[in-house]
């Protein structure tokens, strides 16, 4: 099966995931199975200092879908996605976080709506599974961003996402980070369609951005949102030069 082409390229980031990457890789594999549509799954060990890289050695021996990238050091998750796309053998490629915070069930729905002209989907969360103080962050940054931008989607910063190869190009959508990925595809002219997913709850593992109880979410958190302040202030700069760009390839 890995001789074969897949149609969706589905990223895993791998941080400290021990006790969920088995059971991310299972529901994914049963999820895409049930669809009848050919796929793989890359999960990418970003440095992780417990049982991460040995489970994802044993996923790839016992899956043959499932191929493990090992970037040794922590480079954090936008680079992982930048590795794992790079080496996407799909003409879909997704994004899906190992916490199994979100479903399978609804990332094969986001891959059946990439058609009509449309270049991505984007996930819009419940936000069930995050407690007030985070929500309010993050509706209020979400907020900003389409007002900024005038954009449809309600939620930029969703992890799970389905783009078409020819939106990615040569990588530069991670160039402000993440969470601006959307503005940025929707800049250089890019359609977008947003798909309701269910936001569950963390069963294992910590936060690797939030910490509950702590002011702002704790320093990691307060750091993130200083980076992305600047991020924006970056992209609303660029954005004439983004569409130029664009228009040019």
């Amino acid at each position: 099966m890995r001789s074969l082409k897949p149609d969706v390229s589905v990223i895993v980031p791998c941080y400290n995931e021990q006790d969920n990457i088995e059971n991310c890789v299972n529901q994914l594999d049963q999820a895409f199975g049930r669809a009848h549509i050919p796929y793989e799954i890359l999960l990418v060990n970003d440095g992780s200092t417990d049982e991460t890289l040995k489970r994802a050695c044993s996923l790839h021996d016992s899956y043959t879908s499932v191929r493990v990238i090992d970037l040794v050091e922590n480079y954090g998750k936008a680079v992982a996605l930048k590795e794992g796309v790079r080496r996407a053998r799909g003409d879909l490629v997704a994004f899906f976080d190992a916490d199994l915070q979100y479903t399978p069930g609804d990332l094969v729905a986001m891959v059946a709506k990439l058609n009509n002209g449309i270049d991505f989907v984007n996930g819009s969360r419940d936000y069930n599974g995050y407690g007030p103080s985070r929500t309010a962050l993050s509706r209020l940054y979400n907020r900003v961003v389409r007002v900024l931008f005038r954009m449809r989607l309600k939620d930029s910063n969703c992890g799970i996402k389905v783009l078409k190869r020819d939106t990615i190009g040569d990588g530069s959508i991670f160039n402000y980070g993440l969470p601006l990925i959307v503005p940025l595809l929707k800049i250089r002219g890019f359609e977008s369609t947003e798909h309701e997913v269910i936001l569950h709850a963390r069963n294992s593992g910590v936060s690797k951005y939030y910490q509950d109880g702590q002011f702002l979410g704790g320093a990691q958190n307060v750091r993130d949102i200083t980076y992305h302040t600047i991020m924006l202030l970056s992209l609303i700069a660029h954005a004439p030069l983004e569409s130029a760009r664009q228009a040019m390839d």
